[in-house]
């Protein structure tokens, strides 16, 4: 999965990483052998007068359905393949964020032309797995899923097959926050997406006035930069 996806990314121009670590090569393992085990089948017993009964068993098969939503890319690149991510919200958050309205924000925010699609990134969100799966954890969580990173119980990440946003975040911004909280999410989702999809680094304003690139740190301030949740605002 991870290989086509390097080769489309990049044909675009970008550089395609799971995280901040190495990637080492695949090494197929060979399936250990065993002697075969003879089994000798005890004589049958002398039939006998029984008298038989039959009992009817009743199977129930359970259909799963898998839901996909394609967020396809605003360029047409022949053969490349659409990035497969999931959406979650951690188990000790359910009482204050919906997996619904969480899925329903991320999808509206990477099918807009001014995301990653207007790179020429392509999308499809499937249930669980994928590339990556965005979450937003509590500040704890986070730091678990981040490490060796160092989140410090207040930033977010993309890494080891995560895009963990961190729940204080998310919720309350930060205290130097010059915008609204929706622009702020925005930023989030487009920033550690672009980190994991591109192997992005960090940028910074490239001058009083004009929008943060979304890849500046602005949960560490926007300098005189206009806050900017978009890639291409």
């Amino acid at each position: 999965m991870t290989r086509p996806i390097v080769r489309a990314l990049a044909a675009l121009g970008f550089v395609a990483a799971s995280g901040c670590g190495s990637t080492s090569g695949e090494v197929a393992v060979p399936a250990a052998t065993e002697p075969a085990t003879v089994v000798t089948a005890a004589p049958a017993p002398a039939p006998t007068n029984t008298t038989s009964s039959t009992t009817t068993s009743t199977t129930t098969t359970t259909t799963t359905t898998t839901t996909t939503t394609t967020l396809p890319s605003t360029l047409d690149i022949d053969g490349a393949p659409l990035i497969e991510f999931s959406v979650k919200v951690d188990d000790a958050l359910t009482d204050q964020l919906e997996q619904a309205d969480l899925i329903a924000f991320v999808v509206e925010t990477l099918s807009d032309e001014r995301s990653w699609i207007g790179r020429g990134a392509g999308f499809r969100l499937v249930d669980e797995g994928g590339l990556f799966t965005i979450i937003v954890a509590t500040p704890a969580r986070t730091d678990q899923l981040c490490r060796p990173l160092q989140t410090n119980g207040r930033f977010s990440c993309a890494r080891n097959g995560w895009v963990a946003i961190n729940s204080d975040r998310w919720f309350g911004a930060t205290d130097s926050w010059p915008a609204d909280l929706e622009t702020y999410r925005r930023y989030l989702v487009n920033h550690e997406v672009g980190h994991y999809i591109l192997g992005a680094g960090h940028a910074s304003c490239p001058g009083a006035g004009q929008p943060a690139p979304v890849m500046m740190q602005q949960t560490k301030g926007v300098g005189g930069c206009i806050a900017n949740g978009w890639v291409d605002p």
